[in-house]
């Protein structure tokens, strides 16, 4: 049963009345009418209507940061005395973004559900970005990604992957650096070394599929050009990785793709290329708010989480 917070929120986070109607399973004119009832009672409006898509209102950003401190103090409770149980009962919500979410914590989750089957899991997709946010606000127990803040975060490494250029097969870029080329079996193989890389120079002007902000490849691509000074001919900018490495095989344009992606999702039409820049790699960590109490649903979620990639 959602309260009038829970609507409140969903809107907030899906910055539509519309989408949170529907994500929520309740009509429109049912959840305008209690934001309506919580305004009318609080004197101020929260959400300014006038906006595309709907924001905030100063009332509204107090209402919200409460909220939040609500939502993580129910969750330390309920984490409290789920230990009790002793595992028997509980609830982990994990974040991660749609890359994570499709290759990476399904294995995660198969393993856990297996040990722990009376633990309920929930999984939050969105951007880099927002995750942490949400981490940081007690929206999330957890969140597998990149480069997190240590200072913000206690972090526990789970795999160091190298990022790639994807290209399709029968592209002007595959025949252009055709003798750095790499396959797919190569990169499986661990046969990266048998191509030379391509440096960040070389690309200028190239055709380039990049990721919006806020997603992590989206930062390590501005930082290999930002290193050689290079401008590329960027045609697409993306919200998914998947959808970014899947264009580029189609001969849009190259794309930014980790191994793990590469392994995980091979495409027939691909080729690789190796990129000689130091910031051609990061780590795929597990994150919880420094400090945040870790109960025991929850440490056991982030050791299957190690576990699952040492096995591999």
């Amino acid at each position: 049963m959602y309260s009038a917070m829970d609507y409140i929120y969903e809107i907030y986070r899906e910055k539509s009345f519309t989408k949170a109607a529907q994500k929520l399973f309740v009509s429109q004119p049912a959840l305008s009418a209690s934001v309506k009832k919580v305004e009318d009672e609080l004197g101020a409006e929260l959400f300014d209507r006038h906006t595309s898509p709907i924001s905030l209102t100063e009332a509204g950003k107090i209402y919200i940061e409460a909220a939040e401190q609500i939502y993580a103090a129910r969750a330390a409770l309920k984490e409290r005395i789920d230990d009790i149980n002793g595992l028997r009962t509980g609830e982990v919500t994990a974040g991660g973004t749609n890359f994570v979410s499709s290759c990476v914590i399904p294995e995660i989750v198969k393993n856990y559900s297996a040990k722990f089957p009376g633990i309920a899991l929930n999984l939050v997709e969105s951007n880099s970005e927002e995750l942490k946010r949400l981490a940081l606000a007690g929206g999330v127990d957890a969140v597998i990604d990149y480069d997190f803040d240590d200072t913000l975060f206690d972090i526990t490494p789970l795999r160091e992957e190298i990022i790639y250029l994807s290209a399709a097969k029968d592209s002007p870029q595959a025949k252009k650096f055709g003798k750095f080329a790499l396959t797919y079996g190569d990169i499986k193989q661990k046969r990266e070394t048998k191509a030379p890389a391509i440096e960040a120079s070389m690309l200028a002007g190239e055709s380039v599929l990049l990721l919006k902000k806020g997603n992590d490849m989206h930062d390590k691509a501005a930082k290999i050009f930002h290193e050689s000074a290079v401008r590329p001919h960027v045609v697409l900018m993306l919200d998914q990785l998947m959808t970014s490495y899947t264009l580029s095989c189609k001969g849009l344009g190259m794309a930014f793709v980790p191994d793990t992606l590469i392994e995980a999702a091979p495409l027939k039409n691909a080729v690789y290329f190796r990129i000689m820049s130091p910031h051609a790699k990061r780590t795929l960590a597990i994150a919880k708010k420094k400090n945040k109490y870790a109960g025991k649903a929850l440490t056991q979620f982030i050791i299957i989480a190690v576990e699952s990639f040492n096995k591999k």
